[in-house]
């Protein structure tokens, strides 16, 4: 070690302090944000909550549903929410079979976007459905991202795995 003991001693206690006062926070598998211990958060927020890690687009089923569900920290309204889902993941390997009108959303291109508005307590929702395309190959497709932005709240992301097909499951027979 290098230093004197005195620096090594200051340098410790720096990182106990550091360590002490920031908390990382995930939320869904977003990418950590620091917040300073006991500090409560001021002003309206989103979380999603219940959302997988792991989506699988099976090939034995009717098409596969992905659900959201944003809830807003009471007594908030979380005001302007748009959702937006970057489906390029499924490019060639699946196909959008059916996109949810009541919630405002829109495919364009390889962008899914539904313009919920303002979010008083909760919202869930489908945004779309999908088929797996024939010839598809069975496997990991990518990582499906959901950013959930609005006028007054932080934004937030969640990152799931897409397959296609499920373990334990035979290819359909349109192959």
């Amino acid at each position: 070690m290098t230093g004197t003991r005195s620096q090594r001693v200051a340098g410790a206690a720096a990182a106990a302090v550091l360590v002490t006062l920031a908390v990382t926070v995930r939320d869904g598998g977003n990418a950590p944000v620091a917040a300073v211990a006991g500090a409560a958060a001021e002003g309206p927020e989103l979380r999603l909550t219940g959302m997988t890690d792991t989506y699988s687009v099976r090939r034995d089923d009717a098409p596969a549903e992905y659900r959201i569900t944003l809830r807003a920290t009471e007594p908030h309204v979380v005001k302007d929410v748009t959702v937006r889902i970057d489906l390029s993941v499924l490019a060639g390997r699946a196909d959008v079979t059916w996109v949810n009108k009541e919630y405002r959303c829109a495919l364009a291109g390889q962008v899914l976007t539904c313009v919920l508005g303002d979010v008083e307590r909760a919202v869930a929702f489908t945004p779309f459905t999908l088929t797996p395309r024939q010839g598809a190959a069975p496997g990991p497709a990518g990582v499906l991202t959901t950013t959930v932005t609005s006028a007054d709240a932080p934004t937030v992301r969640h990152t799931t795995q897409v397959v296609v097909g499920a373990p334990g499951t035979p290819p359909d027979e349109r192959e």
